[in-house]
């Protein structure tokens, strides 16, 4: 005979327990770990550095020899019987000011019930990497956008004139103050940007020729030699930017059809220095901003739907997490952000400010040793537990609800750093707008 499925149990009802008498744990609560894409510094020590000397004020100024300038493509000294004509060379110097900065990370005030009761542990230990991760994105971003705002070129990819000169430089404007490249300023750079303006083979190369040729860039690794014969001047570059660029020469159409034998890009990636003499430095957030020439957070928290029930057969539970279903995502508006910046760096173009340690008078606690609270100012992450308490009254500043840690109750991260960063040569880093694609192998040509 036929198997017959999902037949009802029978049980027998007589003398049966009540299932539901006795105290139970309405949930089982497991650790759960996740992998995340990990981020990599790619400005720190990316230049030389140079030391603060401290009690000579609060701004830097390098100065720079310069060379008198070739002002002549023909020579026509006259003959040895006449009287010789003279050539005048009179070197110069530049200077490059900069300031430093300071910026405060901290976290919010930690209560000990959650440490005592929920189930999680180490939220501080947690807390603290987090909070050490900010620290990081801020230095590469503080550098990065000194970069930008410094450099008097932009290279627009598939613009009439890809080197576009006379742009606003200047320092970035303090706190929330106007930057010298504004939105505005990128709005129309992104609208130069050709239709296929992207940043793809021969762009790169052209990166190149204009940095070698229009700009008189010195590359990277240092002055080269005299050329060898059947040769031209050598040297290495860096370019940072997006890991698109690096994938899309997998497909790139020009390298395709003039690959070496050996190199098999049917079945795997693209892989060493382009061109022979042209590093690519991954990284981790670049740099995208859209039609607007706005700069979109990279980052977002989503809220995921809330379970308020889980319904199995005829039982229904109610979901404690509910409300705490969200999770970091990208963020869709930076993910699809039409235009990217990559950089382009030749030979130590900024130098990096060694601040040192704050004065030593509020750096320790030599003149009173029973002072608690130093001033350090390394990007350490501390903790402390000199607090002001607001217990809720009637207003914010209600006396009467407000109050000391004195009970120790409550704890909070902090963190305290100093940023510099010189032009030395600002024309040897060069920014890269270029239309973006997130997917390389769709390329059009590819």
């Amino acid at each position: 005979m036929p198997a017959t499925w999902n037949l009802p149990s029978t049980t027998a009802q007589w003398g049966v327990q009540d299932v539901e008498r006795f105290n139970r744990m309405p949930f089982w609560m497991a650790m759960q770990q996740t992998k995340q894409l990990p981020y990599w510094s790619r400005y720190k020590d990316l230049f030389g550095t140079i030391k603060w000397k401290t009690n000579m004020g609060d701004t830097l100024v390098g100065v720079v020899n310069e060379y008198s300038p070739k002002t002549t493509q023909i020579h026509k000294p006259k003959y040895i019987s006449n009287t010789p004509l003279r050539t005048v060379a009179s070197h110069f110097e530049r200077s490059n000011t900069a300031r430093i900065y300071r910026h405060k990370f901290e976290s919010p005030q930690f209560h000990f019930l959650p440490s005592f009761r929920d189930f999680r542990t180490g939220q501080l230990d947690f807390a603290s990497k987090d909070l050490n991760r900010q620290v990081a994105f801020g230095f590469d971003d503080f550098v990065r956008w000194q970069i930008i705002q410094f450099s008097p070129n932009v290279f627009v990819v598939g613009a009439d004139t890809p080197v576009v000169t006379g742009v606003p430089v200047g320092p970035p404007g303090e706190g929330n103050l106007v930057d010298p490249k504004t939105a505005a300023v990128f709005q129309t750079l992104g609208a130069m940007v050709g239709a296929n303006g992207y940043l793809d083979f021969r762009a790169i190369c052209a990166v190149r020729s204009a940095a070698n040729n229009v700009i008189g860039m010195v590359p990277w690794d240092g002055v080269p030699g005299t050329p060898a014969d059947n040769n031209y001047m050598d040297g290495k570059w860096v370019l940072m930017g997006e890991a698109q660029i690096y994938e899309a020469l997998t497909f790139d159409q020009h390298i395709l059809n003039n690959r070496p034998l050996a190199m098999n890009l049917l079945n795997s990636k693209f892989r060493g220095i382009i061109s022979e003499n042209i590093l690519f430095r991954q990284e981790r957030y670049s740099l995208r901003f859209d039609a607007s020439g706005n700069f979109p957070q990279p980052e977002i928290e989503a809220a995921y739907p809330a379970n308020g029930t889980i319904v199995s057969g005829t039982s229904t539970v109610t979901d404690p997490g509910g409300a705490l279903r969200s999770e970091v995502v990208p963020n869709p508006a930076y993910v699809n952000a039409p235009f990217g910046i990559a950089l382009w760096l030749g030979n130590q173009p900024y130098d990096g400010i060694d601040i040192g340690p704050p004065p030593s008078e509020f750096a320790s606690g030599k003149v009173d040793t029973t002072r608690v609270s130093k001033l350090n100012w390394n990007g350490e992450v501390r903790i402390t537990d000199d607090l002001l308490i607001n217990y809720g009254g009637s207003s914010g500043l209600d006396i009467a609800s407000l109050d000391t840690n004195k009970y120790g109750e409550f704890l909070q991260l902090f963190c305290d750093t100093t940023l510099g960063l010189i032009p030395k040569t600002p024309r040897y880093a060069l920014p890269i707008i270029y239309r973006r694609i997130n997917y390389p192998s769709l390329l059009p040509g590819a």
